[in-house]
């Protein structure tokens, strides 16, 4: 298999900073392009017996797709092929939904930075990933 393009599921935590460099590494291997990817959970309001999906900020929004577009073009400056890409929405689902858009070789995660009970009760990301997705997954600790 050819890795072209590798979509770097990104959410600020140290295993995803590492996750990054290892995107980095094999970019630089195989000559691929990087797509940084942060998804944007829709957060849940409730109000009584009412409960409704409100949508990330234009502020939030903004700082994110900020913070992604300088690290693609610190990776373009080290002679890399990258691109930011800022979603809303589930975050596996979504990055899957991204893997193909983007068709995506490869999609390299950092591990889960939550606890072993907060993985229990509200799922990992990257287990989802790890469990669901067609393509290959790289999980970087």
């Amino acid at each position: 298999m050819h890795i072209r393009t590798i979509l770097a599921a990104l959410d600020g935590s140290a295993p995803s900073e590492r996750a990054l460099a290892m995107a980095e590494d094999l970019a630089s291997a195989y000559s691929a392009r990087l797509v940084l990817t942060t998804v944007i959970e829709r957060q849940v309001l409730l109000a009584g017996e009412l409960s409704t999906l409100q949508e990330p900020g234009i502020e939030t929004q903004a700082l994110i797709r900020k913070g992604l577009e300088e690290k693609a073009k610190a990776l373009v400056a080290r002679g890399r092929r990258a691109e930011a890409c800022v979603a809303v929405g589930e975050p596996f689902a979504t990055l899957l939904e991204l893997a193909d858009r983007y068709e995506a070789t490869v999609i390299v995660a950092g591990r889960s930075g939550k606890g072993a009970l907060a993985r229990i009760v509200m799922g990992s990301v990257t287990t989802s990933l790890l469990h669901r997705s067609n393509r290959p997954i790289l999980v970087v600790p």
